[in-house]
């Protein structure tokens, strides 16, 4: 069994130059923790995590109003809290390489990419554990 087997070929994503506010929406209305950050011709720039939205949003003082938070999250860029080095796997890659990925780095998603980076899908550990559960039913 390969990646291209379970991962996931339609994508919500964001740019780089996209407001946190724009990503915190997208994570909410599509309930997901993982956008892959695309640049204008679809290659991988980075991934940001519902993480990294909320550690951009603490604050130090303690009853930060609504107001303000949704002002800080229109000042931020997409780039400024974004991971840039992302492991990623392609459609080939087996599904037990993946598997072992998730494990060692305690990742939640690994984006799909071609040889030219171009962002083809994502394949997240619930994908795999819903390819583990179809094979094991059978």
């Amino acid at each position: 069994m390969q990646v291209q087997d379970c991962m996931q070929t339609i994508v919500i994503t964001v740019t780089p130059e996209d407001r946190v506010s724009t990503a915190r929406q997208r994570m909410r209305g599509g309930r997901i923790r993982h956008l892959p950050v695309v640049s204008e011709d679809n290659r991988l720039a980075g991934v940001v995590t519902d993480r990294d939205v909320r550690q951009a949003t603490a604050s130090d003082e303690p009853h930060m109003a609504v107001h303000e938070l949704t002002d800080l999250l229109e000042k931020m860029t997409v780039k400024d809290i974004m991971t840039r080095a992302v492991v990623t796997v392609r459609r080939d890659t087996p599904i037990v390489e993946a598997g072992q990925i998730f494990l060692e780095k305690r990742f939640g998603c690994l984006p799909v990419v071609s040889e030219t980076q171009a962002l083809e899908g994502i394949i997240t550990v619930t994908d795999l554990l819903q390819a583990f559960v179809k094979q094991h039913e059978r």
